[in-house]
Parts: structure tokens; C-alpha cells; sequence
């Protein structure tokens, strides 16, 4: 059985609705514990293998890359 953590993920908050999608998607619980520093959130991510989360953020930063910030 594997314990269950919370991963801490740092994200400019303009990418919040497709990190949101992606670990919904993925079957993530997880909580927007707010702003980190001005233009930023904190999602704190329950899970039980990091390695299978990376993947999760790699491609929802993927993602933010190819659709850039709202201007």
C-alpha cells in the first residue's frame, strides 16, 4: 500500500483552467491553496506515485507553452 502525499505545484495563475483540466482528467484530488506570490497559485495535489503526477504537469506545461499567456 502506498502512502498517500501532497505534492505542492507552482503555477503562474493564468494556467490554472489547464492545470485544472488535466488532473481532473488524470483523476487527481487537489486544492488551489491560493496565491503564492503576485501572478502565481499553489495547487497542493493528493497522490501516491510523483513520478505518474510529473507526466501529468509536464503535459499541462506542455500545453501552456503552445498556448502562451492571455494578452
Amino acid at each position: 500500500m502506498h502512502d498517500m502525499k501532497t505534492a505542492g505545484i507552482a503555477i503562474d495563475a493564468w494556467k490554472l483552467s489547464i492545470f485544472e483540466r488535466h488532473l481532473t482528467q488524470s483523476g487527481y484530488a487537489f486544492k488551489n491553496a491560493g496565491p503564492l506570490v503576485d501572478g502565481t497559485l499553489l495547487l497542493q495535489v493528493q497522490t501516491t506515485n510523483a513520478a505518474a503526477l510529473l507526466v501529468v504537469v509536464q503535459a499541462a506545461n506542455t500545453e501552456a507553452a503552445r498556448t502562451g499567456a492571455p494578452r
